[in-house]
């Protein structure tokens, strides 16, 4: 989550333009979209939580396939 954070320090003390909003971070693609995920899946995982995980990664194939989509538009 402290990297979902700087993600968004970063875009505020940035340009605020849509390209700047997909943008990769520390390697992450779209990670506005997939940071949030990756912590819900592993909050997940650590509290053994298997219908948590199945909801987080349907989840995800959903907010992640959107995100993607949105950047594949904007190039």
């Amino acid at each position: 989550m402290m990297m979902y954070e700087m993600n968004w320090i970063r875009y505020f003390k940035g340009e605020h333009t849509l390209k700047s909003f997909y943008g990769s971070f520390f390697g992450f693609p779209v990670a506005s979209a997939s940071l949030p995920i990756m912590a819900f899946l592993l909050l997940s995982i650590y509290g053994k939580v298997i219908w948590l995980s199945l909801s987080v990664l349907l989840l995800g194939v959903g907010h992640i396939g959107i995100h993607l989509q949105h950047l594949k538009d904007i190039k």
